[in-house]
This record gives structure tokens, C-alpha cells and sequence, in this order.
């Protein structure tokens, strides 16, 4: 019984409101006072209850020998009922959203033009949300993708070497990966099948000892910078610059660690 009455709850119907139309099913006509006596809803507050379940359409009322009676309505046509009065009223803020969405557009765009000196930069600090974006950078990469590859990575080494990646083959995606983290030979062979995968893939790719951070940039526009955070947690806060002079910037600093890095097949001849 009480699984039945936390369904009913969480379909918008109280506990006491439950009871109530349980206890309707199991008799076919009820006044209140009756009602009040087979449940814990006291006499002052069962005309409300009973009410409130007629307003939902899931109690009829009725008079019989001067007595105002009460009695359930069929579950199908009651649960019904409910859902039916939740479409109403979806539909009518549907309606209603249609009709201030013009005065509200007209407000922002008014507003348009005075954009915010800062509009520019997304701070990120959830793996999960900027492990999304990253993925929609991808995406939206139309001629080069550049970036640096260093740990904590977002998720498992072994989960990267299945890569999803959405890049468009006419993009051009250079990497640079960061071994110093892998000290032992069994770790520096999966960076190296990791780096093969996307080789495979088409990604012109260079190992280095050490990156400054992790690095993606997109067409010489955006730039997605990963800082380790200042307080003892191992977490990352990035950054997101949408700025083509910032951009410019750090496409040379990339080139800078792409002239002084090594080939995958150098760096298999030091594991090696």
C-alpha cells in the first residue's frame, strides 16, 4: 500500500489525497465523516482532500438522500484524468511562451549589441562539460585543429585508444603528447598505441618530455587552455578564449613545442 500511495505522490497527488481515493476504491459510496474514520485524515480537513480529488477528476461527488456522498472513479479513467490535465497545462505554457517570445527577442536583441567585454571567455571547471565541449570543438573545426596532450587526461588511457572523434577529413590536426608522466615502458607502449590510433586516423602527431598545459585550438580562433587548479584537489579549471588575436598568440607557442618535439617513431627507438 504505501508503494502505491509514493506512485501517486509522484504523480502529483498528496499523501493524504492518496489515502483517501485508496480508500474509495474499496467502498462504492462514502460520505466524509466515513471517509474521515477509515483514514488518518481528520474530519476538518477531509471536505478539502475530497475536494481537491473532484477538481482533479478523479472523485465524483453526489447527493443521495439529502447525504453529499463520494466515490472513486475508475483508475484507468482517473490516472487518465491526471496526465490529461498535465498535457493542459504544458499546452497552455506552450501557448503562452509563443506569444511572449517575440517581446522578449525584441528585448535581446535590442541588448545585442552591447555585449560584455568578457563575452568572450567560458571558464569550465566539470570534467563532464568540458569533455562535451572539446567534443563540439571538434565538430565545429572547419580547416585546423591544434593540441597539446598532457595528463590528467578525462577519462582512462585505455578508453582514448577508442577514439569518437567527429573531425571533418579536410581538417588538418596536429598533437603533441607529453610522456614524462609515463615512466615505465609498459605505460610509454599504450601512449604509443594511443598516438598510432590517430595517426590511423590521419592526426600528424610529435612526442615531447613536457607541456606547459593542456592545449586545443581551433581555426585560429578559439582557444581551450587547462590549468591544474591552485587548491590541493587534482582537478582542472579551463579556459575558453574566442579571440583571434589571443589565438595568434598561442598558434605560436604551439609551433614553438612542434619544432622542438620528435616523431612517434624517435621516441619508440628511446622506449626501445
Amino acid at each position: 500500500m504505501d508503494k502505491i500511495i509514493n506512485n501517486l505522490k509522484l504523480l502529483g497527488i498528496s499523501g493524504r489525497e492518496a489515502e483517501v481515493y485508496i480508500a474509495l476504491l474499496q467502498k462504492k459510496e462514502l460520505t466524509a465523516p466515513e471517509i474521515a474514520k477509515i483514514t488518518s485524515v481528520s474530519r476538518t480537513k477531509i471536505y478539502e482532500i475530497l475536494q481537491n480529488l473532484v477538481k482533479k477528476n478523479i472523485c465524483n461527488e453526489n447527493y443521495k438522500d439529502g447525504l453529499k456522498t463520494f466515490s472513486c472513479i475508475e483508475p484507468k479513467i482517473a490516472l487518465h484524468n491526471i496526465l490529461s490535465s498535465y498535457e493542459t497545462e504544458i499546452n497552455g505554457k506552450k501557448l503562452l511562451a509563443e506569444e511572449i517570445e517575440d517581446n522578449l527577442m525584441s528585448l535581446y536583441k535590442e541588448n545585442e549589441s552591447n555585449e560584455s567585454p568578457l563575452d568572450y571567455i567560458e571558464v569550465i571547471s566539470d570534467k563532464g562539460q568540458l569533455r562535451d565541449r572539446f567534443i563540439y570543438m571538434e565538430k565545429i573545426c572547419k580547416k585546423e585543429l591544434l593540441i597539446f596532450t598532457k595528463t590528467p587526461f578525462a577519462q582512462a588511457l585505455e578508453e582514448n585508444i577508442e577514439p569518437q572523434s567527429k573531425i571533418s577529413k579536410n581538417v588538418r590536426v596536429r598533437c603533441i603528447y607529453e610522456y614524462k608522466e609515463f615512466i615505465n615502458k609498459d605505460e610509454k607502449n599504450k601512449l604509443i598505441e594511443l598516438v598510432q590510433v590517430y595517426q590511423n586516423l590521419g592526426e600528424e602527431a610529435r612526442v615531447i618530455e613536457e607541456l606547459p598545459m593542456k592545449l586545443a585550438m581551433i581555426d585560429d580562433t578559439m582557444t581551450m587552455l587547462c590549468l591544474p587548479d591552485r587548491s590541493l584537489k587534482s582537478g582542472l579549471t579551463s579556459i575558453i578564449i574566442n579571440n583571434p588575436v589571443f589565438a595568434k598568440t598561442f598558434k605560436l607557442i604551439f609551433e614553438t613545442y612542434w619544432d622542438k618535439s620528435i616523431s612517434l617513431e624517435e621516441f619508440k627507438e628511446k622506449v626501445i
